[in-house]
């Protein structure tokens, strides 16, 4: 049983990715940060864009990503190229998960801060009750560990293949989005 009337690793594994994004961002900004979310859709490899206010560039981007599988090298360097293309200095990495030697390795010589699942939870921690409880707040509201479709926007649906097969998550906006995501263990 899930409890979610505090923080914990079991907690924050179980966010849906974009509801962990969401508390990626709201973390953020409890550190005082303004941040700027990316829409749904295609992202261009940035989920958040910090800010140190009143400036309106960014000092950072961030991707976010509700794993449970080990973060490998490559999307450390697929953050690496947005960076470059995007003339950003530095870069964050968010997972719920943690990373690989070659990813941490790549990372360090790269200005991008990597933040595991334990990391992100002790960040959590170290904030004042009140914003802890306000995240824990946004964390879980509504339903928080069903998928979210990241083309439309709106929470996907179990489905099982007519002639058998895998069982995955499919957006109801099924035929005009084909989104879907196959269900861990099926």
């Amino acid at each position: 049983m899930l409890d979610a009337t505090r923080w914990s690793a079991k907690l924050l594994s179980a966010l849906e990715w974009k509801r962990f994004e969401e508390v990626c961002a709201g973390l953020f900004e409890r550190l005082g940060f303004a941040t700027k979310s990316a829409a749904c859709g295609a992202d261009g490899g940035i989920d958040i864009h910090l800010y140190w206010p009143p400036s309106d560039q960014p000092v950072a981007i961030v991707q976010c990503k509700a794993w449970t599988k080990k973060v490998g090298v490559k999307v450390i360097r697929e953050l690496c190229g947005v960076m470059a293309s995007e003339r950003i200095a530095k870069g964050i990495f968010v997972t719920s998960s943690t990373y690989s030697d070659e990813a941490m390795a790549f990372a360090k010589g790269n200005k991008i801060v990597l933040m595991d699942g334990v990391e992100v939870l002790k960040s959590i921690l170290k904030l004042p009750e009140e914003k802890q409880s306000s995240l824990l707040q946004l964390a879980t509201a509504g339903d928080y560990t069903t998928p979210t479709c990241a083309s439309c926007g709106v929470k996907l649906i179990p489905r099982k293949p007519k002639l058998g097969g895998k069982a995955f998550w499919g957006c109801v906006n099924y035929p005009r989005c084909k989104m879907k995501l196959y269900v861990a263990g099926a």
